[in-house]
């Protein structure tokens, strides 16, 4: 998968557009951040929502500088391409890597994309919302080749009232060798050279910007982790063994529907399914109030196997309420959420192997869900450290213990996010979430750890004759509490210049 990477490249650079002649546009966005604060660790809530940009550490900065193309080839067609190289203070992905490469064909309303992109899938709000289950902004993206239908396209014959987008992906993680690094110091088991599959599915019935008050919109995403190979600890004779996962395409097509592994694979492969797998269900009911303000609601059901598809930890929920403004208001836009974990479809689950006598409780147990923890793919959910879905189970790069794994995902916890405008070109953004966690079902912690953590952003945009698309951002953060870790507060600058290099 490694390919993957050149194939982009080649495309930004030119070969694939080179080949026709139409509208040709050329960005460029240069951004620097720079940070302090008082824990050793940079204040929750800057940490997240930006792609993994920020490093963990505190006191840190990066320079980033991307130049993106984009061409129309007829009404059809169009091609965009983008290149994004960012440096850093200390950073799990060391101080230099590529953050973006990718290349992109568009045909209608189907797209394909090459490399890894910045692109946001997740139906919840990218700024506000407390992080997707599934699919967030919080990790650096994944190098892949996705065919998706990114927007809503009305499906012909349902009178304008039916539509429906998708997205199916496979990619490779690249953060074995980090992995490796990280584990190995601490007699670890880790897991590297592991495949990606991703897929979504939803359907929206009505549509409250041409024609209805309200529209309806459900879905699903399923997200998995499969092939690599599988480094565990022997204690005993001081030393790794390795087991290699098979990654064919008989193998794949297993792991497509969720099906046992076959007799090459691991045995929790053969016992449950190939790879480790979780997903989520969405839905969501939206009413115009009128023709600037949208109220939704939403409910994200959470699952990692069987009977988290069939609710039967029905209680795990990400439920959320949005409002929406399309003005520059004071409040512009509003985000409650509440998220529980606890459950978990209850707390045993019972090996497959079991003796005659009880061999009828084998369909009984199906606790201990234990999400974004999966025996092979310990790292679970992350990428170089880093949580895929809600930041709110806390990466494993705050581990100090050379685990790769999920320590927290037993939680209650309470999310505000709020957006607006004091003038048209100076806005805020304010995130504050409260929370609760028992650690897990099997290590469960001592005493239950809460804590607060907020951030807040002073945003503004630059726009005179002189100076255009200027960004300056201040960004005050502030953790109380072990369920963020640590106590910290901490203040960030950003800076982001955008234009315009060519156009024709």
């Amino acid at each position: 998968m490694e390919k993957i990477y050149i194939v982009s490249l080649l495309l930004y650079l030119g070969f694939l557009p080179g080949l026709f002649a139409q509208q040709k546009h050329l960005d460029y966005r240069i951004e620097t951040f720079g940070s302090v604060a008082t824990g050793d660790h940079t204040p929750f809530w800057m940490l997240y929502h930006n792609w993994g940009m920020v490093p963990l550490k505190s006191d840190n900065g990066y320079l980033r500088g991307g130049t993106f193309y984009k061409q129309e080839l007829n009404q059809d067609w169009s091609f965009n391409a983008g290149m994004d190289l960012a440096i850093s203070t200390s950073h799990s992905y060391n101080t230099a890597w590529i953050q973006q490469l990718y290349g992109e064909l568009n045909w209608r309303f189907f797209r394909l994309n090459i490399g890894s992109k910045e692109d946001y899938l997740s139906l919840l709000d990218k700024n506000l919302s407390s992080g997707d289950f599934v699919f967030s902004n919080n990790s650096r993206p994944i190098p892949e080749i996705r065919i998706s239908i990114p927007e809503f396209i009305l499906v012909p014959h349902s009178k304008g009232n039916f539509y429906i987008k998708g997205n199916f992906s496979v990619g490779k993680f690249m953060d074995g060798k980090w992995m490796e690094n990280t584990a190995r110091e601490q007699n670890r088991n880790y897991t590297k050279n592991v495949l990606s599959h991703f897929k979504s599915i939803y359907f929206r019935f009505g549509n409250i910007e041409t024609r209805n008050k309200l529209q309806f919109t459900v879905g699903m995403d399923h997200r998995a982790q499969w092939g690599g190979e599988i480094y565990r600890y022997d204690a005993v004779n001081n030393e790794y063994s390795k087991t290699s996962q098979p990654h064919g395409l008989s193998d794949f097509m297993r792991v497509l529907i969720a099906k046992e592994g076959r007799s090459s694979s691991s045995e929790a492969d053969q016992a449950y399914a190939a790879g480790s797998h979780w997903g989520a269900y969405l839905f969501k009911l939206e009413y115009k109030l009128n023709p600037d303000r949208i109220l939704s609601a939403y409910v994200q059901h959470f699952y990692e196997d069987g009977s988290g598809m069939v609710f039967e930890n029905y209680w795990d929920n990400l439920l959320g309420i949005q409002y929406q403004v399309n003005k520059k208001n004071i409040i512009s836009k509003a985000v409650f959420e509440y998220i529980y974990t606890k459950h978990q479809t209850g707390p045993v689950h019972f090996n497959i192997t079991m003796d005659e006598e009880h061999s009828h409780l084998k369909s009984k147990g199906n606790g201990n869900d234990n999400y974004y923890n999966n025996v092979d793919y310990v790292q679970g959910p992350s990428y170089f450290g880093r949580t895929l879905g809600t930041p709110l189970f806390l990466s494993p790069e705050y581990n100090r213990d050379g685990h790769l794994n999920f320590k927290s995902n037993r939680i209650i916890a309470f999310h505000l996010g709020v957006e607006g405008y004091f003038t048209p070109d100076f806005s805020y953004r304010l995130l504050a979430t409260t929370g609760e966690t028992w650690g897990r079902y099997y290590v469960p912690y001592i005493n239950t750890r809460t804590g607060f953590a907020s951030n807040l952003e002073l945003i503004y945009d630059w726009n005179s004759e002189k100076i255009k698309e200027l960004e300056l951002k201040l960004s005050l953060g502030f953790n109380k509490g072990e369920f963020f870790d640590e106590d910290s507060w901490g203040a960030g600058i950003t800076i982001t210049k955008r234009g315009i290099i060519h156009i024709k």
